[in-house]
């Protein structure tokens, strides 16, 4: 073998480009160039700047074409569909499945984990139920214009860390070690990089975005893990008025019913919010194990080991 041949299989495999290279490039895509030129005109001139406080129309803006947004990571992947000569839809949300049966009941496994986890911290005497929180108009509008901002944010955050990254990463160290490694990076974004971020709330993302891999590979698609995103965020957030650090510890000021919590972090998880109190492991447990007994193989479309 000459010195050019071994250059070029340091960057070419038997099947093209090889995987942490073709992850590179995408990296480079979303996060640089694309990511830019979106940025820009989403501050520039769309003339949208990040508010102080959480807002439907921000969440539109930053989940399509702000920072990681679905139409910057769906961009990034067309292109790298070109190079690889395979359907985008290969990346794990072919269109043929979009919001249909699989999206629908993700979104009800994710409601049906947040009643669970309110259940759970209720019991112990943590949080109090209220009436709703608005009337009118107010409320249709807060909850329409929050369901297509969280939806947007399931797709958006479920193609970004299990769309094209998994996919290509598994190529080259097969599913689950890039499924396990691609889940510590989610919880360790949560955990480093928002503000009072708590130990428990950084394992909890981890090991609800390692649930959320094993969706993929026994479904074959991303579409059931967007609807339980969504879902999930939509119920803690809005309907369950959670706090959240990235919205400095606070409940959003649009959210539904009027709610208390109580009591100390371990159990409502404080300024992280219910994904950070100690109940939130025994229902990560319970998804694992149910979804497990419903789903017990693979489909014939599931990402290959």
């Amino acid at each position: 073998m000459t010195t050019r041949d071994r250059i070029a299989a340091v960057f070419r495999g038997p099947s093209g480009i090889r995987p942490g290279w073709r992850l590179l490039i995408f990296f480079v895509l979303a996060f640089g160039i694309i990511g830019l030129a979106f940025g820009l005109i989403v501050t520039k001139v769309l003339r949208v700047q990040e508010l102080e406080a959480w807002t439907p129309t921000a969440f539109l803006l930053a989940e399509s074409v702000g920072g990681l947004g679905i139409v910057v990571t769906l961009s990034a992947a067309a292109i790298m569909s070109r190079i690889e000569r395979r359907p985008i839809g290969g990346y794990g949300l072919p269109w043929r499945e979009a919001f249909r049966g699989p999206f629908w009941e993700g979104a009800l496994w994710g409601l049906g984990a947040v009643i669970g986890l309110i259940a759970l911290i209720g019991a112990a005497g943590g949080v109090s139920l209220g009436g709703w929180a608005l009337s009118g108009a107010a409320l249709w509008q807060a909850t329409l214009g929050w369901a297509a901002a969280m939806t947007l944010l399931g797709l958006a955050e479920e193609f970004a860390f299990r769309g094209y990254p998994l996919v290509t990463l598994a190529e080259g160290i097969e599913f689950w070690p890039a499924a396990g490694a691609l889940s510590l990076v989610f919880g360790g974004l949560h955990y480093f990089f928002k503000p009072m971020e708590t130990l428990a709330d950084g394992v909890s993302v981890t090991l609800i975005g390692l649930f959320l891999c094993l969706t993929l590979r026994r479904l074959g698609s991303l579409w059931f893990a967007a609807g339980f995103h969504a879902a999930f965020d939509y119920a803690a957030l809005v309907l369950f008025a959670s706090p959240n650090t990235g919205n400095g510890g606070r409940s959003i000021d649009s959210h539904l019913l009027a709610v208390t919590y109580h009591g100390p972090a371990w159990l409502t998880g404080g300024p992280c919010g219910i994904e950070a109190s100690v109940f939130v492991f025994p229902v990560i447990v319970a998804l694992f194990v149910l979804f497990n007994r419903r789903y017990r193989t693979a489909t014939a479309d599931s990402i290959a080991e």
